[in-house]
């Protein structure tokens, strides 16, 4: 099994990031690269077991699940149940904590998944550096424009 984790502040308060993160069908807003991301059939982009459809420029098709969504912890956990990528048994935790000295927030993405050997060596270095800091990245984008003008 590889291990991948990323990290960051945001320089907003954890509702605010929270705001953005918890609803699993916006992952579109945040996430460079995606050209549409919906929610399969009815359900909301809040309830646990419902599965998005990402379609992502450079690897097309990916379907994941949310697996657990909790308000208290700031946390999101989700699977790749469908996915051109050469990866499999993939699952991944989202979660947020507040820096109370700056009301800011410390944002940590952690990933797991096994891969072919051909492939794992660059598959472990695309997750933290090309899909959950560039996350990251445009999240204090979004909340940069959105805040209030001193």
């Amino acid at each position: 099994m590889i291990h991948v984790m990323a990290s960051s502040v945001i320089p907003a308060s954890v509702p605010s990031v929270w705001q953005l993160v918890r609803d699993f069908g916006a992952l579109g807003r945040w996430l460079p690269g995606v050209h549409s991301c919906v929610i399969e059939g009815d359900e909301s982009g809040d309830r646990v077991g419902a599965i998005r459809r990402v379609e992502m420029g450079d690897v097309g098709l990916i379907r994941e699940q949310l697996l657990a969504l909790s308000d208290v912890d700031h946390a999101v956990t989700f699977s790749i149940v469908e996915s051109a990528l050469p990866i499999r048994n993939y699952r991944s935790t989202i979660s947020l904590l507040p820096i109370t000295k700056s009301d800011h927030t410390f944002i940590q993405w952690r990933g797991q998944f096994e891969a072919p050997v051909e492939q794992a060596a660059s598959m472990e270095a695309r997750m933290p550096t090309q899909i959950y800091q560039p996350a990251f990245d445009r999240l204090a984008e979004i909340l940069a424009s959105d805040a209030p003008s001193p």
